[in-house]
């Protein structure tokens, strides 16, 4: 190679601020651009590399390195799925736990007749439960149960309720089998994606943790333990006279947690640079820079996430054959149950042991089998991901914030977790709901006194006088002016007002009372309010919620020519257009920044660095203190492109005479980002380009 290389220009190395390659430290390591190869390509480019020794990396020893990279950005979007399907699973989560209060019947003085119809409902069932390949649909007890649920109250028998209350409290195990699964799904994506970028860095404790950190192997664990047979009183009773204490639930004390070294990454990354000088005869000088190019633009990290990604894939392909091991202990033991039950009748008062067994037991069975169906499919995506080769097409990719549902996500046809969580909604929306309604039509809604829909906790305004949690933790609907507990009523209505309401409206805008956006912020689409049915997004609508890590996704998706941020509460701490600089001159050298700055939409300017420019659209009129903040954070580029909207202009009208004139009318896309919903949809224009896609910032969203 010509060493004539040594003799670049410094300055075009200064890609992030005032730092070079050469800066890069355990310290300042957030400040880099990383996470792709062709920064680490325009790193030797700008030194003088030849372009041909370049593809001779590429080609060579660095293709392990270009796969890594591509890895990293496919479980990025993996874990934005399993996001966006959390999200939605808690949605149904809710709506299940509604079904299984309303379904509860109270027996009253008759508990015997009520376990006896019960354990009828559960032996009338057990071949749903028993058997992934029926539906509850195929069981007449259930047919038979909904019809007589749409008749008069008078026709449904006692084993009727009980199959109905049976088939929700088992759909709501099965969904949260499903959903804790997707949980640590996304939980562990998120640790293998936060490993050090530094090759001195600290390995996530969720990692040196596994395979005991994963709640799934937790569940799996705990159930494995219980005994099949045993009632929750025989339990606890038996606990009370061994004096049995629950052991600990550290998971650092589990011995299966070697907290092992990692290795791999650190050959694998020593093996590039070897190559590199063994077979393509670099200079010493040029093997320095491209080892701290490859440090500093995240290679050695992409590494790192390639070896972590192999060791859960190890740990969750042992964890489905476990979890089925124990899954058909307790079916075996449940058909020992029911082949017993049909020989003898149980005696007088044996009934509520033998339904509390039951219970506990079934209840076991539908959680192991959403765990053992999530699980599975999560480890063989795990495993795809962890042997991708750099060629192969995209796979996954999620844009906005996962409130917004599945609809902005794209996965491979033969992805299932997204069906388990429908199966679910399709349960719901074919079973419970319409019995559901269908109760409440032949009834009465709120129930009234005397109700043994006790778990409902709804009343109407003469038995809420006889309410036991009182009218302090109730709250009032104001179509039925029924009083709910917090599962049942939204804003002012109950779920059965506004799922009426909401069916039968045909205007578009809020049916909240009060809304001061009930127009500009309506949804047409989902007929939601982006404030009132908030946390809500819409990418027809161009309008999505989230924090800066959704910000970052939505610039790596879009890849937008214009990225416009607000200031106050959004890029920067301030508000009401305070100064970001310390009033008090005397302090700031102990005390550089009085406010701070959202890192992962620093992250996210630097990131559309590659795509074009960034700009300030605020409100906020010390322009030069803003200026000046921006440098000192490593901004100078968007130092130089802070735009301060004059009073009275709304900042779409600014946004379209600065940005959507002349020269730039032909702008590819922009991303606009402001934590004021206000500004995000009253001004028309900006509700209607199709260009400008609209970020409301929320710096605590919960991910």
């Amino acid at each position: 190679m010509d060493e004539k290389w040594l003799h670049f220009d410094r300055k075009k190395l200064l890609l992030d601020g005032d730092l070079s390659i050469f800066d890069y430290n355990r310290q300042n390591a957030l400040l880099f651009s990383q996470g792709d190869w062709q920064l680490i390509r325009r790193d030797l480019a700008f030194a003088g590399i030849d372009p041909s020794c370049i593809q001779e990396l590429e080609d060579g020893p660095c293709t392990e390195l270009i796969r890594a990279f591509r890895i990293r950005r496919e479980l990025i979007h993996y874990k934005k799925v399993c996001l966006h399907l959390f999200e939605e699973g808690r949605k149904i989560e809710r709506e299940l736990k509604q079904a299984m209060a309303f379904f509860f019947w109270n027996d009253g003085e008759n508990k015997n007749e009520g376990s006896k119809a019960h354990l009828q409902a559960l032996h009338l069932l057990s071949q749903y439960y028993l058997n992934d390949n029926i539906s509850p649909l195929e069981i007449d007890a259930v047919s038979v149960a909904m019809k007589r649920h749409c008749e008069k109250s008078t026709a449904c028998e006692l084993v009727d309720r009980k199959i109905l209350y049976v088939l929700a409290t088992g759909a709501i195990g099965f969904h949260k089998g499903i959903s804790l699964a997707i949980q640590d799904a996304r939980n562990i994506a998120k640790s293998i994606c936060l490993s050090p970028r530094h090759p001195d860095g600290e390995r996530p404790l969720k990692l040196r943790n596994l395979p005991a950190s994963m709640y799934v192997d937790q569940a799996v664990h705990k159930i494995a333990r219980e005994d099949p047979f045993e009632s929750r009183d025989e339990r606890r009773e038996r606990m009370t006279q061994k004096e049995e204490k629950i052991s600990s639930t550290n998971v650092a004390d589990d011995p299966r947690c070697s907290d092992k070294k990692l290795t791999k990454s650190g050959m694998a990354y020593n093996l590039i640079l070897e190559k590199v000088r063994d077979e393509h005869n670099w200079p010493i000088e040029a093997i320095g820079f491209l080892s701290s190019s490859i440090v500093a633009r995240g290679g050695y990290k992409a590494l790192t996430i390639v070896e972590e990604l192999e060791n859960y894939s190890s740990h969750l392909s042992a964890l489905p054959s476990r979890t089925k091991k124990v899954l058909q202990q307790y079916m075996d033991a449940h058909n020992d149950f029911i082949t017993i039950s049909n020989r003898a009748v149980p005696t007088e008062g044996d009934e509520g042991n033998a339904l509390s067994a039951a219970v506990k037991r079934v209840g076991n069975i539908h959680s192991l089998r959403g765990l053992l169906k999530a699980s599975g499919e999560n480890a063989k995506w795990v495993s795809v991901l962890a042997s991708l080769s750099w060629k192969e097409n995209t796979m996954f990719v999620a844009g906005d914030d996962a409130a917004n549902g599945n609809n902005c996500m794209f996965v491979p046809q033969e992805f299932e977790l997204g069906n388990f969580i429908n199966a679910s909604r399709k349960l719901l929306e074919e079973v419970l709901m319409p019995a559901m309604l269908n109760a409440i039509t032949s009834e009465s809604w709120p129930p009234q006194i005397g109700t043994r829909r006790t778990r409902v906790a709804a009343y109407d305004e003469h038995s809420v006088e006889y309410a036991k949690c009182g009218r302090k933790k109730l709250s009032k609907c104001m179509k039925c002016s029924g009083y709910f507990d917090a599962k049942w009523i939204r804003h002012t209505f109950c779920i059965m007002c506004e799922r009426r309401i909401r069916d039968e409206s045909v205007e578009n805008k809020c049916l909240f009372d009060g809304c001061k956006l009930s127009e500009e912020a309506f949804c047409p689409h989902f007929r939601r309010c982006f404030v009132c049915d908030s946390p809500h997004s819409c990418e027809e609508c161009r309008l999505y919620r989230g924090d800066g890590e959704s910000a970052i996704e939505l610039v790596s998706v879009l890849q937008p020519r214009i990225l416009l941020l607000d200031f106050d509460r959004t890029l920067c701490s301030t508000k009401s257009g305070a100064s970001p600089l310390p009033q008090n001159k005397s302090k700031s050298k102990h005390s550089r920044h009085q406010h701070t700055i959202d890192s992962d939409l620093k992250v996210a300017v630097a990131a559309h660095r590659t795509y074009g420019s960034s700009h300030v659209i605020t409100r906020n009129s010390h322009k030069r203190d803003i200026e000046e903040f921006l440098i000192q954070h490593d901004l100078k580029d968007l130092a130089s492109n802070v735009h301060v909207v004059p009073k009275k202009m709304s900042k779409g009208s600014y946004i379209k005479d600065n940005f959507f004139t002349g020269d730039n009318l032909d702008a590819s896309s922009c991303i606009f980002i402001d934590d004021d919903i206000r500004e995000l949809v009253r001004d028309n224009w900006l509700k209607s380009c199709e260009q400008v896609h609209r970020l409301l910032f929320v710096r605590a969203f919960s991910k």
